[in-house]
């Protein structure tokens, strides 16, 4: 009598997408993943690693390379720059908050020139790419300030130029540019009249009409969408008897901002327009791996990096293993994943 055939009983589903997952993990090796990313297509703007150190936090840029590695950064933001100088508002101008911390330093710098000449050699020789955060309260005022960084922008090595639509507009009574959509797109159109590099625009959670901002600025003339800026907040001092800044409002960083920041990078994605930078309140490897699930090209750190110096390299290598994991090799693939449907 012939001996009866085993029935192969299949794994539980569990077991077989753990096997596929050891599987793909063993295919893929992490060190194979490229995190090089190129943003924008009319001016685009490549960076090595999809990495981004945000305006402010590291200063002009002398500072940055005693503080952190740049070889483990794809572009460097320097510290908002204006025309001409802006001085920071009295003291207290920082103080902490639960989750986080608020300033109000009204991005003071010295004027564009002595920026120019005090630290333009360090961006000549920075490992990563560079780009100037500009500062303008005025369309005259930003045309004025391009045409200053052009003079001078090929022998400084700049990559591309940031446009901060955070910062107050005389047009708006002191308002951000960002409160309008009209005014910053009129903004948006001056800066690219003005130059042929690639631009990026600062936005924050509070931008007002963010998804139609973020789809119709490509036709304004932006390459890249950062929506990374510092929200508003108040916080009254310890005795109730006036604000705990001396400017009043100030400007929050910290753990305290990222979900609404996260949801601004999802609304702002799902505008279909440029690419985009994201950031606010990233402190870990897996706080950057939320910011690309929720539809960023590319993550921007800020004050973190005064916790935490090694914070780029690390994520850096939590971002090639997740990659590797989906069985993947571009950082890309990691882009709007937890927005389903609702993302392109």
């Amino acid at each position: 009598m012939p001996p009866r055939k085993r029935t192969k009983v299949a794994a539980p589903r569990a077991s077989r997408t753990k096997q596929v997952a050891e599987q793909v993990s063993e295919r893929i090796n992490p060190l194979t993943v490229d995190l090089a990313v190129t943003l924008g297509t009319e001016h685009p703007l490549r960076l090595e690693r999809p990495i981004v150190v945000a305006a402010g936090p590291l200063g002009f840029g002398n500072e940055a390379g005693g503080a952190i590695d740049l070889r483990e950064v794809g572009l460097f933001v320097v510290r908002g720059i204006s025309l001409r100088p802006r001085f920071g508002g009295l003291m207290p101008r920082l103080v902490e908050v639960p989750g986080g911390v608020m300033h109000a330093v009204n991005r003071e710098n010295p004027g564009a020139d002595e920026v120019f000449d005090r630290h333009g050699a360090s961006w000549r020789s920075a490992p990563c790419a560079v780009a100037l955060s500009l500062v303008a309260t005025s369309v005259k005022e930003l045309a004025q300030l391009i045409a200053r960084v052009e003079r001078r922008a090929d022998e400084l090595g700049i990559a591309a130029l940031e446009i901060d639509l955070t910062a107050p507009c005389d047009g708006l009574d002191g308002a951000r540019w960002e409160s309008s959509a009209d005014e910053s797109l009129r903004l948006i159109d001056t800066a690219r009249g003005a130059t042929d590099r690639p631009l990026i625009a600062k936005v924050s959670s509070a931008a007002s009409e963010l998804r139609r901002l973020a789809s119709e600025s490509i036709d304004a003339g932006i390459d890249v969408l950062s929506v990374s800026g510092s929200p508003h907040g108040f916080l009254p001092d310890r005795a109730r008897r006036g604000p705990a800044l001396a400017a009043g409002a100030g400007e929050l960083s910290g753990p305290l901002v990222r979900p609404a920041a996260l949801a601004a990078i999802a609304e702002a994605a799902s505008g279909a327009g440029a690419p985009i930078i994201g950031g606010g309140g990233i402190g870990s490897p897996a706080d950057a791996l939320d910011t690309f699930a929720a539809g960023a090209s590319a993550v921007s750190l800020g004050t973190a990096l005064w916790a935490d110096p090694r914070l780029p390299g690390a994520v850096g290598d939590s971002l090639r293993r997740a990659v590797a994991a989906r069985g993947e090799t571009s950082v890309l693939a990691l882009r709007g994943s937890a927005l389903g449907s609702r993302h392109e």
